[in-house]
């Protein structure tokens, strides 16, 4: 691949990412899902992970509604250390998500007809 093209793909990728991270804040759940997950492999790896685009991926996941996908990525995010103050603000984002949805799951287990 020419520098040119591969230049051009990296900043296609990289638009992507902006647009899927974009997509959260704007709450578009379901775009940045679609957006975010196919580019995990690529840029999130256990030796090197990328807990921005996994936490962003995590709340488009959960804001989808997508929950077993949201476990997943959320399990593998907990196996990280945030490094900077946005990551670990990210991450407590993240957090209470998980325990806002534990709650709804306890609290629809215990009253069933709510």
């Amino acid at each position: 691949m020419s520098e040119h093209k591969q230049s051009k793909a990296i900043r296609k990728m990289a638009d992507r990412i902006v647009k899927g991270y974009q997509a959260v804040h704007e709450k578009n759940y379901q775009e940045a899902k679609e957006l975010l997950e196919p580019l995990l492999p690529l840029f999130h790896h256990e030796e090197k992970p990328n807990i921005t685009l996994l936490s962003y991926t995590c709340i488009a996941q959960i804001g989808s509604k997508d929950i077993d996908a949201f476990l997943k990525s959320y399990e593998e995010l907990k196996t990280f250390k945030p490094v900077t103050e946005k990551e670990t603000a990210l991450v407590q984002r993240v957090d209470d998500m998980f325990e806002e949805l534990m709650s709804a799951i306890n609290v629809n287990r215990d009253h069933p007809n709510k």
